[in-house]
């Protein structure tokens, strides 16, 4: 069954299940049907098609109380054309049960990208478990945060058994993952790295802005091997978020903060998907608008060279300690080479 013709069936997406006796879509997001075209590339030499906008898979408290809410939130980014959906299970998330209901009449028109999280001696059973939970015979796209050989020969061994499709990595260390993807790159097909308008130091941008280490080469490292590259945190975080928020810069009518964020991520040739959190029916509406109409303005460049300088003049300040590691991504000269095509 495709996408049109399980919508078709069910009627529009985001209306069907009513979330506390009332439609999850109220006031100005009652009756949003999708009208754009979801652009998609080739995550790589994987051959698989990705959504140039992916649904990510961090959620809040409150939305992990709401499966019904976020179960709509699921379908209409679906029927949006969002065709790459990652999931957490992990740290509290348990996502796996309600996300493999969601999308059980569209699993086949899905890519579903997971993280193995399990140590070593029980990662065959979670990969396995995973398999019946979202009552599919293979995951699209399946990662390591815990990187070593018995990890990757266990990935590699699932890859040829046919239960695992494409095998990745994620790291949070733009230098080790260049040490990862020199060990591993015969058995990569993707990778997952920070990029975002403000810390974006895998790509180069030449001159003086970018320091003399491996960050600036591991864009184009990705590149040579044919490795498909996912975009994470394309906002910058929360504490971004609520950086921007506290400067004002969601109340500013020059444009949207939030669909320059992603835009500026679309810029990037090099990177097949993003991946931003979605907590709202009004985020999944905003994010899906942002990859319709996927131009950055000169308008929106500015807006986002202005909040990179709020947050350099703060030298990592506004963020929460963990997620003080994305200042090694960040730009030295703030909004330097914001949008910017190499």
């Amino acid at each position: 069954m495709n996408r049109r013709t399980f919508l078709k069936g069910v009627g529009t997406a985001a209306a069907v299940v009513p979330v506390a006796g009332c439609s999850p879509l109220r006031g100005k997001t009652a009756g949003y049907k999708p009208k754009g075209v979801m652009p998609k590339k080739t995550l790589g030499k994987t051959g698989i098609e990705v959504s140039m906008l992916g649904f990510g898979s961090h959620l809040v408290k409150d939305l992990i109380a709401k499966p019904e809410l976020r179960d709509s939130m699921i379908k209409l980014g679906f029927e949006g054309g969002i065709n790459t959906f990652d999931v957490y299970d992990h740290a509290g998330y348990k996502q796996f049960e309600p996300m493999s209901k969601s999308i059980q009449d569209f699993r086949k028109d899905v890519v579903v990208s997971l993280v193995a999280v399990k140590p070593t001696e029980e990662m065959q059973s979670e990969i396995d478990s995973t398999l019946a939970v979202f009552r599919t015979d293979y995951i699209d796209l399946y990662r390591v945060q815990s990187i070593n050989d018995n990890h990757i020969r266990i990935l590699e061994k699932n890859r040829d058994a046919g239960k695992i499709r494409k095998i990745g990595i994620v790291s949070h260390d733009a230098n080790l993952m260049m040490g990862f993807i020199d060990t591993y790159r015969n058995v990569l097909d993707y990778v997952m790295i920070v990029y975002n308008f403000h810390h974006n130091m895998g790509r180069p941008g030449g001159g003086e802005t970018w320091p003399g280490n491996d960050y600036a080469a591991l864009i184009p490292r990705c590149g040579s091997l044919g490795l498909g590259i996912i975009g994470i945190k394309p906002m910058g975080s929360d504490d971004m978020i609520a950086l921007a928020r506290k400067k004002g810069f969601f109340k500013d009518r020059r444009g949207s903060i939030a669909r320059a964020m992603l835009r500026s991520v679309y810029q990037a040739p090099e990177i097949h998907c993003t991946m931003p959190a979605m907590n709202s029916m009004d985020e999944v509406i905003t994010n899906l608008e942002s990859a319709y109409y996927p131009a950055l303005s000169d308008i929106e460049r500015t807006m986002l060279s202005e909040l990179s300088r709020e947050a350099d003049a703060l030298k990592g300040a506004y963020l929460r300690p963990h997620y003080r590691w994305l200042e090694n991504w960040a730009l030295r000269t703030a909004g330097a080479v914001v949008g910017q095509q190499t």
